[in-house]
């Protein structure tokens, strides 16, 4: 499995209209699983479609595929109750293709706390190869690739995802929509189709305008990372998102004119830190380094 800072490859990407299109019309929000017509997962997982109901320890204990089954919704495996260990154990979980997938690889729900996810996998072919709605959750050591989004934390709060890479995704690598206080480290988000980091409300590369009706995202710690080679920015925060601090990062190489974009004006109460070695690449605003 590759890891943080990868090799650039030069490769130029075409527009992916079509897979666009289908997040534009499914949308972000998706509704709870309603667990009256759920599967409800053993603590030995060898199949998609089902859905942690009880805290505990949970082992994937063979490759899973949407082949196999998914939740109502569309994810491999739900995470419902809080306080649970997930360890995929090495077993990849593929999706049936990001511009037909609904779901998640892996999906931690609303009300789920305090979940540790152990990732060490491949996850890809979803729509959100890992999406996290809930609190303070921590997923260790993947790959999120050749997914709609890599990852997606969808109002989150309290989340450390680490110790990952998120490349070759059609819209964003990393996408954080009215998340609050999370950490994003240790990580790679080169060579998506559109841009490596996004945070903000819009479900494709346009922004420069709030969105009704979805919180700002605020107070996120992204750091040790590298942003390369991506079809549009490496890096970019959204207009209305602020108090985000960034560090520790190379930002270069990307493919749609500026490598790093802040829309506040002014960069708002965004922190862009340099701490001596960063490279921000060609950047929207003289308050990025």
């Amino acid at each position: 499995m590759k890891h943080h800072q990868l090799d650039p490859r030069q490769c130029l990407r075409i527009a992916a209209a079509l897979a666009i299109a289908l997040l534009l019309i499914h949308g972000a929000a998706r509704a709870e699983e309603d667990l009256s017509a759920t599967t409800a997962c053993g603590t030995s997982i060898a199949e998609c479609g089902c859905t942690i109901t009880r805290s505990g320890t949970y082992t994937v204990t063979a490759d899973l595929s949407s082949t196999q089954g998914t939740t109502a919704v569309g994810d491999c495996i739900a995470i419902k109750a809080s306080n649970v260990i997930l360890n995929t154990h090495q077993f990849p979980i593929t999706g049936p293709g990001a511009g037909t997938s609904t779901g998640a690889g892996i999906d931690v729900l609303k009300n789920a706390s305090g979940t540790f996810i152990e990732v060490d996998s491949d996850l890809e072919d979803w729509k959100y190869g890992l999406e996290v709605q809930g609190k303070n959750t921590i997923a260790d050591d993947a790959e999120y690739e050749d997914n709609l989004v890599g990852v997606f934390l969808n109002g989150a709060t309290g989340a450390n995802i680490n110790d990952f890479d998120a490349p070759d995704n059609t819209v964003y690598g990393v996408w954080i929509r009215g998340g609050k206080d999370n950490q994003i480290n240790c990580a790679g988000f080169d060579d998506n189709l559109g841009t490596g980091l996004y945070i903000g409300c819009h479900d494709d590369d346009t922004r420069g305008t709030k969105c009704k009706g979805v919180k700002p995202s605020s107070g996120n710690r992204i750091y040790d990372f590298n942003s390369d080679d991506n079809g549009d920015a490496g890096v970019v925060i959204d207009v209305g998102n602020q108090g985000n601090v960034l560090t520790d990062l190379t930002i270069d190489n990307n493919l749609g004119g500026v490598d790093t974009i802040d829309e506040n004006q002014n960069c708002g109460t965004d922190q862009w830190i340099n701490s001596g070695s960063d490279v921000f690449g060609v950047t929207s605003q003289s308050c990025i380094p």
